[in-house]
């Protein structure tokens, strides 16, 4: 019994993951992700550097890196302001509530089927700003993937806002995610401008590095 309830609280955080059709379990995408990050082995976090030193100095917000395992968003990189704040991520954690922007651009991203059934899952409210009506997620969800931008306005953590965008590889996939993290009083109609330009800048420019080529319109 000891054992089973290891398992299902392993299974809950995402350390294990059951394969539905032989019923075994693997390494799930929390103890992936620790690896991932403390090897630094990552191609992607490597050629993600530049565009992301790139885009701290732009905007003087940390910023955050994130590629999906196993379904789930997993931050792999951050690189911090220099200005005060106290941000709440760190490498390794994922990052898959739907109240993050990289939940938000995951999700959006996805199948209407896959979009449907994650939508369909248990909305915790996290902060008083937290989205649950489903109706309204699936429109900002709509919106994301038309705009290719997504923004955390203190829906996860009470004072932190954040805005993101995805990066593509050659075929268009979304590969990664990039995020400036912001507090509040950094994020008011003109920041949140300049921040948005220069982290969808920064996204297509590493999914131009990456070999993506938008077509006209696009």
């Amino acid at each position: 019994m000891t054992a089973y309830r290891m398992v299902r609280t392993l299974e809950s955080t995402a350390f294990l993951v059951r394969d539905p059709a032989t019923n075994r379990y693997r390494l799930g995408p929390a103890t992936i992700a620790m690896s991932y990050v403390a090897g630094d082995h990552s191609s992607i976090v490597e050629a993600a550097r530049p565009f992301l030193e790139a885009l701290v100095a732009e905007t003087g917000e940390s910023v955050t890196l994130a590629v999906e395992v196993d379904g789930f968003p997993v931050c792999v990189d951050i690189i911090n302001t220099t200005r005060p704040f106290k941000r709440m991520t760190a490498p390794g954690r994922i990052l898959g509530d739907i109240a993050t922007v990289h939940g938000k651009i995951y999700a959006a991203f996805k199948s209407p089927e896959e979009r449907e059934a994650i939508l369909a899952e248990p909305l915790t409210r996290r902060t008083p700003h937290t989205t649950t009506d489903r109706a309204v997620l699936a429109a900002e969800l709509e919106r994301v993937a038309q705009e290719d931008v997504a923004y955390d306005f203190e829906g996860f953590y009470l004072g932190i806002c954040a805005v993101g965008a995805p990066v593509r590889d050659q075929f268009g996939s979304v590969v990664a995610s990039v995020s400036v993290v912001a507090p509040r009083g950094r994020f008011g109609e003109t920041d949140r401008a300049h921040y948005t330009r220069a982290v969808k800048a920064a996204c297509d420019s590493f999914s131009a590095y990456l070999g993506w080529t938008s077509a006209p319109g696009e």
